[in-house]
């Protein structure tokens, strides 16, 4: 069994989830402005199923498929958010970033900070040469962090996902190790 390590920020502790954070998930996670502008996160957000997600989280990483973190602020230890990388793929050394903070934090730059830790995690620790990521099109503060961050915007891809029977664009950016 490999454990996941927690990561430290200046402000963050970004550590392995656990059973206990889920009615924090389930409350930060559904709100509807968290739910409306991410692909999977439901709304409401039940909480047996933020029970389940947190529950298989350690499985994931042991698997290889993915890493989550929750993101907690080391002066309050209050969860505040969840970013990860998923979809890990060792042959070709590249996994997907994705990240959610609570709206009581948004523009503290908590996101870029916690997306920056993972990334340099990701390279570091997964040798991965490639991480990507996309967002709504209508969602511009995730690629406000995603370029502070170095990723580079590769396209729209049209239509892509369908959020609450509305097809949506998104833009997808990368971040290749070069530029790490």
């Amino acid at each position: 069994m490999r454990l996941q390590p927690s990561l430290q920020t200046e402000r963050l502790l970004l550590r392995p989830f656990e059973a206990s954070d889920s009615p924090a998930v389930c409350q930060l996670a559904g709100a509807r402005e968290i739910a409306d502008t991410t692909i999977s996160i439901p709304h409401p957000y039940p909480l047996e199923a933020a029970r389940h997600w947190t529950s298989t989280r350690l499985a994931a990483y042991e698997s290889g498929q993915e890493v989550n973190f929750a993101v907690v602020l080391r002066s309050t230890a209050e969860l505040v958010g969840s970013v990860g990388l998923r979809d890990i793929d060792a042959e070709h050394s590249q996994a997907e970033l994705g990240f959610w903070i609570a709206v009581s934090c948004w523009g503290r730059g908590i996101a870029t900070e916690a997306a920056g830790r993972v990334c340099e995690f990701g390279v570091a620790e997964l040798a991965l040469n490639r991480i990507f990521a996309h967002h709504m099109v209508r969602n511009p503060a995730s690629g406000a962090v995603l370029r502070k961050l170095g990723f580079e915007q590769e396209g729209t891809l049209r239509q892509r996902i369908r959020k609450w029977g509305v097809f949506e664009d998104v833009i997808i950016y990368g971040l290749v190790r070069a530029a790490a």
